[in-house]
């Protein structure tokens, strides 16, 4: 009686899990409408499959493929092929199962356009960064620019070449810093090393300003004693007059009174 009961406790277990897991049929090749690819996935529950008759399916919603944990079944891989409107992330992901169908190459129509705005702002990053460069040397020529200051801003100009040369130095950069789009990757350098030059212009503001207090201080000290060997006293309105004239005033005004 124990066993019976174990028994049908496990069967009670499995046989929900088994209803939970549909099987949903697509007929239509469209891209989005009635009983098309891309209703499918969204009307799925979590496991379940999706049947593929054959044709070419072109496959929408992939973040909902991948998140469902879907499981897409062709007619065979010759009769099914499944085209992944993206760049078909969401067929390689763990979570999604594949079975009697063929992958084809994914749709990126758009990458050749944003491949030719690529180039030219690989163009124009490398014309302002060479302008940068020059106008660096210029500055340093004419002493506009200290040489420190100088060495600094053509780091930066070599390390701006460089990644304008390098397409996939950013990507490295991102990948580095953890950050998912590499534009962001760039700005947040960009504001680091922001930060480090206004830290470092701070600090030397403050050195000038203490060096500029001592000199001040030195100067009326060298003044004082300049005074001092000179025999001048001072007058009441901060003017001095040599020591040698005081008794030849205070006879003058005894005389006068």
């Amino acid at each position: 009686m124990r066993r019976l009961a174990a028994l049908l406790v496990a069967l009670a277990l499995i046989v929900p899990t088994a209803a939970r897991a549909a099987t949903l049929e697509v007929t239509s090749t469209q891209e989005s409408g009635p009983d098309s690819l891309g209703a499918a996935i969204l009307e799925a529950e979590t496991g379940d499959t999706i049947e593929l008759g054959p044709g070419e399916f072109l496959l929408t919603n992939g973040e909902y493929l991948v998140a469902k944990g879907l499981t897409l079944r062709g007619a065979g891989a010759d009769a099914t092929t499944i085209i992944p409107s993206g760049a078909g992330d969401a067929l390689e992901d763990p979570a999604v199962t594949v079975v009697d169908a063929t992958e084809a190459e994914p749709l990126q129509a758009e990458d050749e356009g944003s491949s030719g705005l690529e180039t030219k702002v690989q163009i124009v990053a490398l014309i302002g960064t060479l302008a940068l460069f020059v106008l660096v040397l210029d500055l340093v020529r004419r002493r506009r620019l200290a040489e420190r200051y100088a060495l600094l801003w053509m780091f930066a100009s070599a390390a701006l070449l460089v990644l304008a040369v390098w397409r996939g130095g950013l990507d490295v950069i991102a990948n580095a810093m953890g950050v998912e789009e590499p534009a962001n990757a760039i700005f947040i350098l960009a504001f680091g090393v922001a930060f480090l030059l206004l830290l470092n212009f701070s600090v030397v503001t403050t050195r000038l300003s203490e060096e500029t207090k001592i000199l001040a201080q030195e100067s009326a000290r060298l003044e004082q004693e300049l005074r001092a060997a000179r025999g001048e006293t001072p007058h009441g309105n901060g003017a001095s007059a040599p020591a040698a004239e005081q008794p030849e005033r205070e006879r003058s005004d005894a005389h006068g009174s």
